[in-house]
């Protein structure tokens, strides 16, 4: 049973709302990607200030000074204002919205300016920004003759005679031209997040097997670091996925899952990135079961 007063359980309802807002939006503009990162910063805010709420530590709201109330509800009206006109016009805005929104609901909360809490709501808040930034600024040639070469490789073990010459694979029949969106650039975003919020939400353990107190940044380093390598390697399965897929126009039905374009840029491409926040999710989850199975071992071992 949720415990949460009522200006708790407002703040709540306000987060999902907009949080709904923003996730209609997105995917009705075909931006998939961009509404499953928004989620993971949604629900990881949500699980926060939740958290708040069951400790209790929320002052009412007429305790709170100015300097935060007002600047909380600028940041919430701002944020009802780009869901009802600027979105139409200036679509990025609609990006920062999870940063905007859990910061404002945070001010709100009681978290003080300067306080831990609201650095993390707001590291949460910016995944997205981040991940358009990425998009944006990130060199991808590299990666791209990288994934061709590698795939062609992959098709060859398979007994699939395949070529990569720069960003293309050359295959008997049909050429696949690796580019920016093919690189798995996006699977690699969300790992990274999603290796980010397990850090949040699931501390690192201190102790054994680990020689002293485990910090968080290089917890997220190391979990980062291998999510973006099984990142990639899942994707590379997906590029070799396309070489077997049919080319033709307008399939439809059960017919889709041998489409080209459903596991290139259609349900099937956001399948494989789900694929990989999992397997960085199993990873995290796996490193906190070894470290609960040998302290109960040692517990079990002592005199």
């Amino acid at each position: 049973m949720i415990r949460a007063s009522a200006e708790g359980w407002a703040r709540l309802t306000l987060l999902c709302s907009l949080a709904a807002a923003q996730l209609t939006l997105l995917v009705r503009s075909g931006l998939a990607d961009f509404a499953i990162m928004a989620s993971l910063s949604w629900l990881a805010g949500a699980l926060l200030l939740l958290e708040r709420e069951e400790q209790g530590s929320n002052p009412p709201l007429q305790q709170l000074s100015g300097y935060r109330v007002v600047p909380a509800l600028l940041l919430l009206l701002w944020s009802l204002l780009v869901l009802s006109r600027v979105a139409r016009l200036y679509d990025p805005l609609l990006h920062l919205l999870p940063l905007a929104s859990l910061l404002g609901l945070g001010l709100l909360s009681g978290l003080a300016w300067r306080s831990s809490g609201l650095a993390t709501l707001g590291l949460i808040g910016a995944l997205l920004p981040g991940q358009v930034l990425i998009n944006r600024f990130l060199p991808t040639d590299a990666l791209a003759s990288l994934t061709a070469w590698i795939s062609s490789l992959l098709l060859w073990v398979l007994g699939r005679p395949a070529f990569s010459e720069g960003r293309n694979i050359l295959l008997n029949d049909k050429v696949l031209v690796v580019d920016a969106s093919c690189t798995g650039v996006n699977s690699m975003a969300l790992c990274l997040a999603a290796a980010l919020v397990l850090v949040i939400l699931l501390p690192p353990p201190a102790g054994p097997p680990f020689p002293s107190r485990w910090p968080s940044v290089a917890a997220g380093l190391v979990l980062g670091l291998l999510a973006v390598v099984m990142a990639f390697f899942v994707n590379l399965l997906r590029i070799v996925l396309l070489a077997y897929t049919d080319f033709s126009p307008g399939l439809e039905g059960l017919a889709q899952w041998r489409s080209f374009s459903f596991w290139h840029e259609g349900l099937g491409s956001n399948l494989f990135s789900l694929m990989a926040m999992a397997l960085t999710c199993l990873l995290w989850v796996l490193v906190l079961e070894l470290n609960l199975h040998h302290t109960r071992l040692m517990r079990s071992t002592k005199p």
